[in-house]
């Protein structure tokens, strides 16, 4: 029958495609288009993937049983078959990962996805410089009484960029208990480097948050910092000098900059030399482009720079607890040198918790929704309840 054969051919079709993406992962992630679909899709498609999968095989698995000898047919079969095992192997190895690390993810639900950024409850300004508002957009918890607190700092290389970016993730963390606050920092320029200034705007955001979450009645007791990428950077160097006493503030008139409970980074530039030396570019940039603008100049140029946006120049037994979610095909800032740091962290004393998301790139987590974005939910409410 015709219809057979269409639908065989179909099946075989989409069996194929996954399978391509699925070849796609095993490639080293880097410039190349091909490589980036494959390490980009699992934590936002896996579950759409192993649905088409699953279509493919329901329709060419009959039509293979019922003609024995139509090799068309069967190949078609055993690609879709093929696709089905693949797409579910990573997907779950991804479920099993994060429900591992504490946290918990709804596949079906991650069928659903949203590029969204529900409106925060109040916007308003912590800072203002040269006459620029530095913002803060504040989510509120249905009770505000004891809520924990938490300040997150959005990534975006040091020079691109917002808080109103952030996604879904303020709003997630507010319905479920959180007061957050999501804030701007300096953002650097090819002329105009902000190695400094940014570092400085989020202490005294830092400091701001406290004070208006006190007022508010939330719980400064359980105050925590989260960031993304170069916001990463920017949580982890804030906590570790924030215990240190050597964090400089833009704000210092509203007081010291108060010591968070914890701090969590997703996929954070914490090594910035090893991200400039190995990071892959992405749509033509890559760390060394914004490395140079924020730093105002090579490392190499400004040795002492470098050394300032470092976290590892403030690690001591005083940070706080850290969570380091770190995607493991992470090439564009690149996770092994993610992983040094946690060492090094480790041997200095800081409690580090690192959480690899396997079949994960940079950004995995941004699609409202997905297996990757509940991943970085789920497990950072987990282990910030525990501390």
């Amino acid at each position: 029958m015709a219809w057979k054969a269409v639908a065989a051919g179909v099946a075989a079709a989409l069996g194929t495609g996954v399978l391509l993406v699925a070849v796609a992962d095993l490639l080293r992630p880097g410039s190349v288009s091909l490589p980036l679909v494959g390490v980009l899709t699992w934590a936002v498609h896996g579950p759409h993937l192993v649905l088409v999968s699953l279509v493919a095989a329901a329709v060419a698995v009959p039509v293979a049983v019922r003609r024995p000898r139509g090799w068309p047919s069967g190949v078609a079969a055993a690609v879709s078959v093929a696709a089905l095992v693949t797409s579910g192997a990573v997907t779950g190895s991804i479920v099993v990962a994060v429900v591992e690390a504490g946290g918990s993810v709804n596949p079906f639900a991650a069928l659903a996805l949203t590029t969204e950024s529900p409106e925060p409850d109040r916007t308003t300004a912590y800072a203002v410089v040269d006459g620029e508002p530095l913002r803060a957009l504040v989510y509120e918890p249905g009770t505000i009484e004891g809520a924990p607190v938490l300040m997150h700092i959005h990534g975006g290389g040091w020079f691109t960029g917002a808080a109103k970016d952030s996604g879904t993730h303020p709003r997630w963390f507010a319905d479920h208990g959180w007061y957050v606050v999501s804030v701007d920092y300096r953002l650097a320029t090819p002329d105009s480097p902000t190695w400094d200034e940014a570092p400085a705007d989020v202490a005294c955001a830092l400091t701001w948050t406290a004070r208006r979450a006190r007022e508010a009645g939330a719980d400064t007791a359980r105050l925590s910092v989260s960031g993304d990428s170069a916001g990463g950077n920017l949580a982890l160097n804030l906590a570790w000098a924030a215990a240190t006493g050597t964090a400089a503030s833009t704000c210092p008139e509203l007081g010291p900059v108060p010591v968070p409970k914890a701090v969590v980074a997703v996929y954070p530039v914490a090594n910035p030399l090893h991200a400039y030396d190995h990071g892959n570019p992405a749509h033509g940039l890559g760390p060394r482009d914004f490395t140079d603008w924020y730093l105002g100049g090579t490392p190499m140029a400004h040795p002492d720079r470098v050394a300032a946006i470092s976290p590892e120049t403030h690690i001591s037994d005083a940070a706080p607890a850290t969570l380091i979610i770190q995607p493991e095909r992470d090439n564009f800032i690149p996770a092994q040198g993610n992983r040094e740091l946690a060492d090094k962290a480790r041997t200095g004393g800081v409690d580090v918790t690192l959480v690899s998301i396997p079949f994960a790139q940079h950004a995995f987590d941004l699609t409202g929704g997905s297996l990757g974005s509940q991943a970085t939910l789920t497990t950072t409410a987990r282990w910030l309840r525990d501390r």
